[in-house]
């Protein structure tokens, strides 16, 4: 195997000895979690910055050392992006006209100390982890932390670790992948057309004025300011389960009646967020296919084909009705792909039919809200032998699939390297929990593991949302909040804060094995009646009257 190009004598050394060891000779136990998001720290001792949301220190030292005695000292730790939060600063730094402009190496650095100096426990917690037996810990930059791809940033991460530094490395790839390349693990801000994707990934930088800087991507450039001025309000508004449906919250709590010039990226921003993992996929066993779009009709259709993709009741829909009306997103339609508006069309055709079923499933609306209405179908695909809505959520993840697999046969040089079983994601915060992936057996369908195929009737690859490693809250959690205590939304965000919500922590683990990965499963860190455990899922509550 090729041993990947380091940074420094400190990093080459670790580089050197943690090869990835699943599959090879002496099996490991592959633990995956995703966006600590490690920031600021506090403002005065014992109060919390409003937008730090990594406050667990307590709660990820118990977790460490519960892992290193399930994985008896041979485990691969995979810290899948978004470890740190390099975006959000309470200085005045990394400033400049043009919005696509990010930090620069010293400033990327500077924010990194704050940031390590706050979270001092769980760093330390980390370095006697990675100290134990044969236990590694690998780093995965994200959108979040993208700037440790800078050399300098790298290295200083690294030597915050002190003697533990020798088991702990920063995947300057973009991504980990077993040695056998069964097991591929990424962030997931580069899939599809998500809003924080990097123009060349894993080198997310531009020049300005012969210094290189990071870039900011559009939807960077679009939400980051928002959240962090709205944080300072609502310190849990980018706390919830998929990350983007914050953005309707923050706009409702806060009055806003007017989006101005932000209306058309807001408007992106919400319909490319979707949250397929929300809709119960039923066992069709391939019989049901795809509905044909008619794009000519539906490109006819002009900005009504935009305000009819939100349903009526979600909280940016007024907003983007009047941004389309006074022609502040008149050019937006006529930007978007035929693969943009059919992918539109199939989550519309998902949310239509789950709300037309009332599918309590459901974990980022009321599944009793109104009905969308689909985008005119070819004649010939009417019926509901043709109701299979999330083609184009397959086609997204092989076509990642794809793209991870000529990655791994870069980095080994070899053209016929081993299919991928298992591909791990984060960064929406969302998890996988409700699809799986099911076997029939003489005793019925069985549940084999989280995750699903975007081979349809296929048990492999299984892609696994693992969420975040994070408390965070549901809509419908936010609903029943505000019911149970008769708040606005206005009056619950401000009163919200991040320890109210429920003590569950998720991640992804997959067992040791000697020639082929068992398939992934979800796993909770949560506080229960014995003390804090795993679980297969959280059975934990948010509590106004619990922590904050």
């Amino acid at each position: 195997m090729k041993v990947h190009r380091l940074i420094g004598a400190t990093l080459l050394l670790a580089s050197t000895l943690i090869i990835p060891a699943s599959g090879l000779a002496t099996p490991r136990l592959v633990t995956v979690i995703s966006d600590l998001h490690m920031g600021v720290g506090f403002d005065s001792p014992g109060n919390w910055n409003a937008s730090e949301d990594f406050r667990w220190h307590e709660e990820f030292r118990l977790f460490l050392e519960h892992l290193n005695d399930e994985g008896s000292g041979a485990n691969d730790l995979i810290l899948n992006g978004d470890t740190f939060e390099l975006w959000e600063t309470v200085e005045n730094d990394c400033q400049y006209d043009d919005p696509s402009i990010g930090c620069t190496e010293k400033e990327a650095l500077a924010r990194l100390e704050r940031i390590l100096t706050a979270h001092a426990p769980t760093v330390a917690a980390l370095a006697r982890f990675a100290s134990s037996e044969s236990n590694r810990v690998v780093i995965v930059p994200g959108d979040h932390d993208a700037a440790l791809l800078f050399p300098a940033v790298a290295q200083r991460v690294v030597q915050a670790f002190g003697r533990a530094a020798i088991r702990i490395e920063v995947r300057m790839a973009g991504f980990w992948a077993s040695a056998d390349g069964k097991i591929f693990v990424e962030h997931g801000h580069q899939i599809g057309e998500r809003a924080n994707q990097y123009a060349a990934w894993p080198s997310p930088f531009i020049t300005h004025a012969g210094q290189r800087h990071l870039e900011r991507p559009w939807g960077q450039q679009a939400v980051a300011t928002f959240y962090g001025k709205q944080e300072s309000h609502f310190p849990t508004i980018d706390n919830l389960a998929e990350y983007g449906t914050g953005l309707g919250y923050g706009l409702s709590s806060s009055g806003v009646t007017d989006t101005g010039a932000e209306t058309a990226p807001f408007l992106r921003y919400v319909l490319f967020r979707m949250p397929w993992t929300q809709f119960r996929v039923d066992l069709d066993a391939g019989d049901v296919q795809p509905p044909v779009w008619d794009l000519g009709a539906t490109r006819a259709q002009g900005t009504t084909f935009l305000s009819d993709s939100l349903p009526d009741d979600h909280r940016f829909k007024s907003l983007a009705v009047s941004g389309i009306q006074d022609g502040r997103v008149s050019q937006m339609m006529m930007t978007l792909t035929d693969a943009e508006i059919t992918a539109v069309c199939d989550y519309r055709a998902a949310v239509r039919r789950s709300r037309r079923r009332f599918e309590r499933i459901l974990t980022q609306f009321d599944p009793q809200g109104p009905v969308v209405t689909e985008c005119p179908r070819d004649p010939a695909t009417r019926g509901g032998a043709f109701d299979y809505f999330w083609r184009s959520r397959d086609l997204t993840f092989l076509r990642q699939l794809q793209r991870a697999q000529q990655r791994l046969r870069e980095r080994d040089g070899d053209p016929d390297t081993e299919p991928i079983a298992v591909f791990v994601h984060g960064h929406t915060h969302l998890v996988d929990w409700r699809q799986r992936v099911l076997q029939s057996t003489s005793q019925g369908v069985k549940v084999i593991s989280d995750g699903f195929s975007p081979v349809r009737g296929a048990l492999t690859p299984v892609v696994v949302n693992g969420g975040a490693w994070q408390r965070s809250i549901t809509p419908v959690q936010i609903e029943a909040l505000k019911k149970a205590h008769t708040l606005t939304d206005t009056k619950l965000f401000e009163t919200l804060r991040p320890e109210h919500l429920a003590p569950c922590y998720s991640f992804v683990q997959i067992k040791p094995y000697e020639e082929r990965p068992d398939l992934p499963v979800i796993r909770y860190w949560q506080n229960g009646p014995s003390g804090w455990e795993t679980a297969a899922t959280c059975n934990m509550k948010p509590n106004l009257s619990s922590g904050g």
